[in-house]
């Protein structure tokens, strides 16, 4: 089962699905929790309050001068002010860095919050302070879905990582791993939410904290000053702000330590295999760390494989047990949409929307089982709506006639645009044509050599991102890995009588897919052949594509190709492991040789995230998804078996 991989266990979390909480305002403008019974901030002095208390509580204006990497942790989002706060503060005493080549990011945010914000909720907040209204906006065009687990969004131009933790503190804080340098303890009263003033809570900062972490909080409560002495910090009450007489402050102290320092020094360098869209956002995750990155790939072009197909489907996927892979995709949909959203707004031509995809039910047996789980995962609107035919019919704008899934925030890009947008990074160089046929580890460095000996790199860090070849360079992964053909094919709906009007308005999905692209192109299938590595076209896997095609509409058959007509389409390879999850990690026992492979149909919607993963590694930050997932995903889980 994939929830009990190596004691991994999502149903910790009780739910795929959380709800926006429920925020009420008050005549003054303070917003106000109904079901905490309190207030999230002062209408005097709010923002004055989380500078005072947070900011100066933890010093860290003069860190943020000296230009020194800071990760904090916060327990409790909330309105997101005191990360605006911090943002701009951030901005504001910083060094101004050198853009070349490319911002590197120097604050890391985390923050747990169980009952986020709705984003209008949010930005009515952001009103009250126009200092924060740019800040606000341009957190509020990367808000993230409602669904439990990590949300990485960069800001400022990749300057600032905010990664919001959606899920139970108790759950969220066995997820995380160090190092912080600072704490903010801002949940509702301890009173009215003893849950995140607990002595497990204080003990869990103290194994995420660095030497002299600093700790602030408005609280005052004797229960909470004891409970972060017993865990090893030195706190002292301080004059508190406002109407408060008292706040507290605490320094953790390194005699008390109950492991030893965290101590990792970043690569400069780092060699990547494999120039697809797992390997080129990894080496973009690298590079944007200011790491100088060698992609190495066999192919002449971008493209060649998998990611050069037209166009590329990335959704959430669903289940009734909320398995690693549905965790996956839900995270990993959100980060992948920024990211591509971001490079548009660069001003790179990457074709891509995310206006939506519907995902019908294959039979009535299924169509039951995915009303069980839109009836007990009870989804946001945002995020998930189970609908009957009719109404995705009206939606998409061909006729359906099966029930199925609106997904209204995923969508589709052209991989082949969005990876000459990844290779654009100064720090990435790319060297094509250049297969690497053997590695050898030698003197503390990796040694990669062509088909005739000629040693093509040597470094102390390299990611193999290449798909099935990696069983290739290591036997191990022989049993692991299984190259699965894809077809996919297309028509100009212009050249078809019949099709010029029938346009889908977003990516539909059944056994195969389809979409409709903006130059005029219907792209659809797949077919899926494990073990198959020829890479031909062929005229009977276009049949079956248009069979799958068929499935979806009767509105969408293809005409009948000649036998004589010139292929319109093409064909791929995927690699996928024996359990359908992605290989993610460092190889045991092999310092520096990281793995990323096993992607399957889903690598579009999951592999930056994934990037992020490795390239957090390696810089060693804190992680950017959960721990049990991060165990779920590593290389030992199958190499081992």
């Amino acid at each position: 089962m994939l929830n009990t991989l190596f004691g991994f266990d999502f149903m910790t979390i009780p739910s795929c699905a959380i709800s926006w909480a429920d925020v009420q305002w008050r005549a003054d403008g303070s917003p106000y929790s109904p079901d905490y019974g309190d207030i999230y901030y002062s209408a005097a002095g709010g923002l004055a309050e989380k500078q005072a208390v947070f900011l100066e509580g933890c010093a860290l204006p003069a860190r943020f001068a000296a230009g020194t990497p800071t990760h904090v942790l916060e327990l409790g989002f909330g309105t997101g002010l005191s990360f605006l706060a911090t943002w701009a503060s951030f901005l504001q005493h910083a060094p101004e860095p050198n853009p070349t080549p490319g911002f590197k990011p120097d604050l890391f945010f985390f923050s747990i919050e169980k009952h986020p914000w709705s984003r209008a909720d949010f930005l009515k907040m952001a009103t009250q302070w126009p200092e924060l209204a740019a800040l606000a906006v341009e957190l509020a065009e990367q808000w993230p879905d409602p669904v439990p687990g990590f949300h990485r969004r960069f800001l400022s131009h990749g300057r600032v990582v905010l990664t919001l933790v959606f899920g139970d503190v108790d759950w969220a804080l066995k997820q995380l791993q160090a190092p912080f340098h600072a704490f903010y303890l801002d949940g509702f009263s301890p009173r009215l939410n003893d849950a995140m003033w607990s002595p497990h809570v204080f003990r869990a900062m103290a194994r995420l904290a660095a030497d002299e972490a600093r700790v602030a909080t408005y609280s005052s409560a004797n229960a909470v000053a004891e409970g972060l002495t017993a865990a090893g910090f030195l706190v002292e009450k301080v004059p508190g702000f406002g109407l408060k007489k008292h706040r507290l402050v605490a320094i953790r102290r390194p005699m008390m330590r109950s492991r030893k320092p965290h101590r990792h020094k970043p690569p400069t360098s780092v060699v990547v295999i494999g120039a697809g869209v797992a390997g080129l956002t990894t080496a973009y995750a690298l590079a944007r760390r200011q790491v100088d990155v060698t992609v190495i790939d066999a192919a002449a072009t971008l493209g060649e494989g998998a990611s050069g197909n037209p166009a590329g489907v990335l959704s959430p996927l669903l289940s009734r047990d909320c398995h690693a892979a549905t965790r996956l995709t839900q995270m990993g949909l959100g980060f992948a949409r920024q990211q591509i959203k971001q490079f548009q707004q660069a001003g790179f031509s990457v074709p891509a929307a995310f206006d939506g995809v519907v995902q019908l039910a294959r039979d009535d047996i299924h169509a039951q089982r995915q009303q069980q789980i839109a009836d007990e995962q009870s989804y946001a609107p945002e995020f998930a709506q189970w609908l009957d035919s009719s109404v995705l019919s009206g939606m998409v704008g061909i006729e359906v006639t099966e029930p199925g899934w609106l997904f209204p925030s995923a969508g589709w890009v052209s991989p082949r645009d969005w990876l000459v947008a990844l290779q654009a990074h100064p720090g990435i160089s790319l060297r094509m044509n250049s297969e690497v046929a053997d590695l050898s580890f030698e003197n503390g460095f990796w040694r990669g050599y062509s088909v005739s000996g000629e040693v093509l790199f040597s470094a102390s860090w390299v990611v193999m991102a290449n798909a099935g070849a990696v069983s290739s360079l290591l036997p191990e992964f022989e049993s692991v890995l299984t190259a699965c053909r894809g077809q996919v094919d297309w028509i100009d709906r212009s050249d078809c009588p019949g099709l010029e009007d029938a346009y889908a308005q977003m990516p539909l999905m059944r056994e195969g897919y389809m979409l409709d692209l903006p130059d005029g192109r219907r792209v659809f299938g797949a077919s899926f052949k494990p073990g198959d590595q020829d890479l031909a076209w062929r005229a009977e896997e276009r049949m079956e594509n248009q069979e799958r095609l068929a499935a979806l509409s009767i509105n969408l058959v293809a005409p009948t190709i000649q036998d004589d007509a010139e292929p319109q389409g093409r064909v791929s390879l995927r690699a996928t492991s024996r359990d359908r999850l992605p290989i993610v990690g460092e190889m045991p026992g092999q310092s520096g040789l990281m793995i990323n492979t096993g992607h399957g149909s889903r690598g579009l919607t999951w592999c930056p995230l994934l990037a992020e993963v490795l390239a957090a590694s390696c810089c060693g930050e804190p992680n950017p998804v959960p721990l049990s997932l991060l165990r779920a995903l590593r290389p030992e889980r199958v190499i081992e078996e």
